[in-house]
């Protein structure tokens, strides 16, 4: 297992060389998401974010990852396939291990006529069987009167989504809702009904689809908001949930020690990233021109958390803008992203971002056009532009690596 395991930490490296996102020990879930989209976009194929998480060691994991996963993370690597990716950086090692046996020069003239009928029967036999099912073209899908919207059933985590659905006038033989750009987080559903549920456990901005065989005829824009503050501890399957009047304490807004142990979690057996998340579409200030301030502080530095590890993220409808923070001695770890750009430590001066979580740390941003300026402890940290364009801002996320509190947030347009 361990020859498997480092072709498989050097493509990963690949990828974050790529991303330029900074060190892959201070992503969250958000940060896997949005690679889970790039690798879609690029490679067609879709990856889930678990499966992200289990191939960067975010998720306890005994086996190692499957050859159709490998060969997707070599696509978006940059290579053919996993074989190419193997032979590519590890070429010496594999030509020693599949390097055929030469065949001595007296045994291949004595090879009998019967072995070689023995090779030829099967691949003929193969190839009447490939013929036989070959795939058929595809008929040309026709649709009309499409019908595709959405409800959430309530406001808050979870949610679950009612999706009303007419695609009875379409020769589609298979009808599909995806809940987002995630393509693993598409269900077939019974052409001939009209409706169907679907549970969201995180809050943001989504697309959900309509799909007709394989091709997307409707999709639209789903908000998950929360009803104000709500705090969530990340969990690779369901999150727990903190509700606004648990997080909320005489300094601020957070989730302490005692919140987690009232969930039965226990910090320093294993340390969890907890968010505290304000979602909603009423908000949407422009991500190209807004002022953006507020105080925050890591309460959490044992085990895992050393580093303490806090982002302020402000959630996009088409990315978002994420301010990392530090102790001072880790600050190589961190990775700045505005508009879905990364600035990563490694290869960026971000020492403006180590700070001591022993008092509040001051944190501002300002941008002008795409001009950003981030001061933190009203020390100017940052100066650069951003091109994308990421849509309004619908929503905050403040993480903690353990637990963290913040107070005093102003978001206002410029």
């Amino acid at each position: 297992m361990q020859n498997q395991l480092f072709p498989i930490e050097k493509c990963r490296e690949l990828i974050e060389r790529k991303l330029g996102w900074g060190n892959s020990d201070s992503w969250q879930n958000q940060d896997f998401e949005v690679l889970s989209e790039k690798i879609f976009e690029e490679t067609k194929v879709s990856l889930s974010v678990s499966t992200l998480k289990r191939v960067w060691g975010k998720v306890r994991y005994e086996s190692t990852p499957n050859l159709a996963t490998l060969n997707v993370l070599a696509k978006y690597a940059g290579f053919e396939n996993w074989r190419d990716f193997t032979a590519s950086h590890f070429s010496k090692v594999e030509n020693a291990v599949t390097e055929p046996e030469e065949i001595p020069e007296k045994r291949k003239k004595n090879l009998p006529a019967k072995n070689v009928l023995i090779f030829i029967i099967p691949l003929v036999l193969l190839a009447f069987v490939a013929f036989l099912f070959a795939p058929k073209p595809l008929k040309k899908l026709h649709f009309e009167h499409i019908q595709f919207n959405s409800k959430p059933v309530t406001l808050g985590l979870p949610n679950s989504v009612i999706f009303q659905y007419d695609a009875q006038q379409s020769n589609a033989d298979s009808v599909f809702i995806q809940q987002s750009w995630d393509h693993s987080l598409r269900v077939k559903v019974d052409k001939d009904k009209h409706e169907f549920a679907s549970t969201y456990y995180y809050p943001g901005f989504y697309k959900a689809k309509l799909v007709l065989n394989d091709s997307v005829v409707k999709e639209h824009n789903l908000y998950i908001e929360t009803d104000g503050w709500l705090g969530i501890a990340h969990s690779p399957k369901v999150p727990v949930y903190f509700s606004a009047n648990q997080i909320t304490k005489k300094e601020g807004i957070g989730i302490s020690e005692n919140d987690l142990a009232s969930q039965k979690i226990d910090l320093h057996a294993n340390t969890p990233m907890v968010s505290l998340y304000n979602v909603s579409k009423k908000i949407k200030v422009s991500s190209d021109n807004f002022r953006f301030q507020t105080q925050v502080k890591s309460t959490f530095n044992h085990g895992e958390a050393v580093c303490q590890f806090v982002s302020i993220t402000l959630l996009c409808e088409n990315g978002m803008h994420s301010i990392p923070l530090s102790i001072k001695g880790c600050i190589g770890k961190i990775g700045l992203i505005l508009g879905n750009e990364g600035h990563p430590g490694k290869t960026n001066n971000l020492s403006g971002f180590g700070v001591d979580f022993s008092d509040w740390v001051s944190v501002l941003c300002e941008v002008k056009e795409k001009h950003v300026r981030i001061f933190v402890n009203k020390t100017l940290s940052f100066e650069g532009d951003f091109k994308h364009e990421i849509g309004p801002v619908i929503g905050l996320q403040y993480s903690f690596m353990g637990t963290g509190i913040m107070k005093d947030y102003t978001l206002e347009p410029l």
